[in-house]
C-alpha cells in the first residue's frame, strides 16, 4: 500500500501538514528565527556526533555522556517557540570507529566490533534524553524530538564506508531508535546530487542528460544514482527520505520525482523532505565547474562575480552583493513553493549565518560563504539586520503557512503558476523562467500573462529582494481578465480584504 505524501501546510505533523523549518541551529539565534513564524528546526551534526557526546570510552561498563552543548542548543530553540526538530546522529568517534577519523573533515564509519554495544547504548540514551515521555529526559525539555537522521550526507565524504556498511549501521540504528522511542522516525542519509535534475523535471530525461555530460562526470553521476537505488531498496530500515538542495531551485521537481519513481519500483512510497537548503548556491563553482543551468561559457563572469562577493574592496562588491541578496530571496521562495507543489513533507532552509571561511576559495565553494539569512556580528555570532531572504521566509509563513491544497496552473510557457488554498481562500504565486541563469548587470527576461480570475480587488505582494518595505499594491481584475508582466521575482496574488 502506497503512503500518500502530504499536501497540506502549517508545520505540525509530517504526512498531514507541510513542515517549514530552518537549519542548522546556531546558539544565540533562536529568538530571531522564531520571529519568522517557522516551528521546525534542524541541528547540525557538530555537537551531535557520538564522539562529541561520549569522547572517552566507558570504564567498567559505565558510560559518561556530555549533554551540556546539545541541551543548551535544543532548549534555547524550544523556549523561543520551535516545537519540532530533526537531529543528525553520526557514529564518528575516535576511540570507537573502525577506520581512523580524518584530521580534516572527519568522516563516519562502522564501530569496531567490540564497540557495537557502546554505539547502541549511546544512540538509545540520545533518543531517550529528548523524549518527554521518558522519565530520564533532559531537564526543562518542552517537546519531544522524534526525527533522527542516521549520518549526514551520502557520497560527499561524511560517510567513509560502503553502501553495505551503511546499511549494516542503519539496520542497528533503526532498531535501537525504535526501541528507545516507538514514536520516533528514522531518516535515511541525505542525498546530494547536483548537475542532473536542474531544468529536467522528468526522470525520463536522465539518459539524455547523462549522455551530454563529460565522461568522468557521467560515470560519477551514474554510480551515485546506482547507490541511491541500492539504499532505497531497503524501506524496512527508514521512515523518511531526504535530499539536499544546494544547487539551482529547478532541481527540486526532478529529484523528487526520481525518488518517488524509485520507491514505487520497490513497491512503497515514504515522505520526502528537502534539507540542507541553500536558496541557491549558484553561480555554483564546485572545483571550478559551473553547475547547470549556468554554463561553461559563463565561467569567467561567474568567477568575477564570486571574486567581487568575497572581497569587500572590489569595486563591483556592492553590485554583486545586491544581486546575490535578490537571488537568495527569490531562490528561497522558489524552492519552498516547488517543495509544496510536489507534495513533499517539508523543507529546512539554511543557513542561519554566513560561513566566512568558505569565502577564501569561492571558485570551489561557490556562494556558500554568504548564505546567512541575517547579518551577524562578533563571536559567538549575535543577530544583526535581517536580509531580504529572511523577510521572504517570513512572507511565506504569513501567506502560505496554513495552506490545505495546491494546484499547478498552466498559464503560459516558462511560467510557474500555483493556486494555493489558504483558509478557504485562493493565494496565487507566479514567476517566469526561460531556463537560463543571469549575473549582475544582465537584463533578465519577463513575459506577459493573461489571468482569468474572479473579478474584484486583489493584493499583489512581491518577494522582497532589497532592503526596505515589501512591495505591495492593490490591483483590480475585471471580468474579462487581466494581463500582468511576470519576471523572475515570485509574486503573490490574493483577494483583498480581511482574511
Amino acid at each position: 500500500m502506497l503512503e500518500k505524501p502530504g499536501t497540506a501546510a502549517g508545520g505540525e505533523t509530517e504526512g498531514r501538514r507541510f513542515a517549514l523549518g530552518v537549519e542548522y541551529m546556531v546558539p544565540g539565534l533562536a529568538e530571531v528565527y522564531a520571529k519568522t513564524g517557522v516551528t521546525w528546526a534542524k541541528a547540525a551534526a557538530i555537537g551531535c556526533t557520538w564522539g562529541d557526546i561520549e569522547p572517552r570510552p566507558p570504564v567498567a561498563g559505565q558510560h559518561v555522556y556530555h549533554w551540556d552543548a546539545a541541551d543548551r542548543l535544543i532548549l534555547e530553540y524550544q523556549r523561543a517557540g520551535f516545537r519540532h526538530f530533526h537531529v543528525y546522529v553520526r557514529s564518528m568517534n575516535r576511540w570507537a570507529s573502525s577506520k581512523p577519523v580524518k584530521p580534516v573533515g572527519g568522516g563516519s564509519s562502522l564501530p569496531k566490533p567490540e564497540h557495537w554495544e557502546d554505539y547502541k547504548a549511546f544512540l538509545r540514551a540520545f533518543v531517550q534524553r529528548y523524549d518527554t515521555n521518558h522519565l530520564g529526559h533532559a531537564p526543562g525539555l518542552l517537546y519531544p524530538i522524534e526525527y533522527w537522521e542516521i549520518e549526514a550526507e551520502w557520497g560527499t565524504g561524511f560517510w567513509q564506508g560502503t553502501v553495505e556498511e551503511y546499511l549494516e549501521l542503519l539496520r542497528v540504528a533503526y532498531q535501537t531508535v525504535k526501541q528507545a522511542n516507538p514514536r520516533a522516525k528514522v531518516i535515511l542519509i541525505g542525498f546530494f546530487l547536483a548537475g542532473l535534475f536542474e531544468g529536467h523535471p522528468d526522470p525520463k530525461e536522465i539518459p539524455t542528460t547523462l549522455a551530454a555530460m563529460p565522461a568522468q562526470r557521467r560515470r560519477v553521476t551514474e554510480r551515485y544514482l546506482d547507490e541511491m537505488r541500492q539504499l532505497l531498496a531497503h524501506p524496512d530500515l527508514f521512515d523518511v527520505v531526504e535530499f539536499h538542495s544546494l544547487s539551482d531551485w529547478s532541481e527540486i521537481p526532478g529529484m523528487t520525482r526520481f525518488l518517488r519513481e524509485t520507491m514505487r519500483q520497490y513497491g512503497y512510497e515514504k515522505p520526502i523532505w528537502v534539507g540542507d537548503v541553500n536558496y541557491t548556491a549558484s553561480p555554483m563553482m564546485f572545483w571550478g565547474i559551473p553547475v547547470p543551468p549556468y554554463t561553461e561559457q559563463q565561467k569567467p563572469a561567474i568567477e568575477a562575480t564570486l571574486k567581487a562577493l568575497s572581497q569587500p574592496r572590489d569595486r563591483h562588491h556592492q553590485e554583486a552583493l545586491a544581486w546575490f541578496r535578490a537571488e537568495q530571496a527569490e531562490g528561497l521562495v522558489k524552492k519552498v513553493i516547488l517543495a509544496m507543489g510536489e507534495g513533499l513533507a517539508g523543507i529546512n532552509i539554511g543557513n542561519l549565518k554566513d560561513e566566512g571561511l568558505f569565502g577564501l576559495v569561492p571558485q570551489i565553494t561557490g556562494t556558500v560563504a554568504f548564505q546567512g539569512l541575517i547579518d551577524t556580528t562578533g563571536l559567538p555570532p549575535r543577530p544583526g539586520e535581517p536580509r531580504p531572504a529572511y523577510h521572504a521566509l517570513s512572507l511565506l509563513v504569513k501567506k502560505l503557512g496554513e495552506f490545505t491544497d495546491v494546484e499547478r496552473l498552466d498559464v503560459g510557457r516558462g511560467v510557474y503558476a500555483y493556486r494555493f488554498t489558504v483558509r478557504r481562500r485562493p493565494v496565487y504565486v507566479f514567476w517566469y523562467d526561460d531556463g537560463r541563469r543571469y549575473l549582475p548587470g544582465d537584463k533578465e527576461p519577463a513575459t506577459r500573462v493573461h489571468l482569468t480570475l474572479p473579478p474584484g480587488q486583489y493584493r499583489l505582494t512581491e518577494t522582497p529582494t532589497a532592503a526596505g518595505p515589501i512591495p505591495v499594491r492593490t490591483v483590480t481584475i475585471p471580468a474579462e481578465g487581466w494581463t500582468i508582466e511576470v519576471g523572475s521575482t515570485p509574486i503573490f496574488l490574493e483577494p483583498a480584504g480581511e482574511v
